[in-house]
């Protein structure tokens, strides 16, 4: 292990990922092609929205702030990954992560968390 700074360390990551390709569909003696059966099943998880909840809408207006972006203060919303430029407003959560306004609202109609903390918002 080396040490970086006072307080952090860099540890050692190993990881294993299996991964499959599928050249071409196989139709097993059924005749049901296995490619649809994914594809099919892709669409079924996702339209149960990955198992997350939106925040409440009505709370979510009156919990997060719109703020000026002042110099100094410039960082990336973790949403879009584009930067949050100074003399722009953008949206502040309860825990004080700041995102484009637009993002964070789209965010929140699917998943009552903060993307960087898990700060949980109200749900319906």
């Amino acid at each position: 292990m080396r040490s970086i700074g006072t307080n952090r360390e860099v540890l050692p990551l190993r990881s294993v990922i299996h991964a499959s390709v599928v050249e071409h569909d196989y139709v097993h003696s059924d005749g049901v092609s296995m490619g649809r059966a994914l594809a099919e099943s892709a669409l079924e998880f996702e339209s149960s929205n990955y198992g997350m909840v939106p925040a409440k809408e009505s709370l979510v207006k009156e919990m997060v702030s719109m703020v000026r972006v002042e110099d100094g203060d410039e960082e990336d919303c973790m949403i879009c990954l584009e930067e949050l430029e100074v003399r722009f407003y953008a949206s502040r959560m309860p825990c004080s992560h700041t995102f484009h306004g637009d993002g964070i609202e789209k965010w929140l109609k699917q998943s009552h968390y903060c993307p960087i903390c898990r700060f949980e918002m109200p749900t319906n």
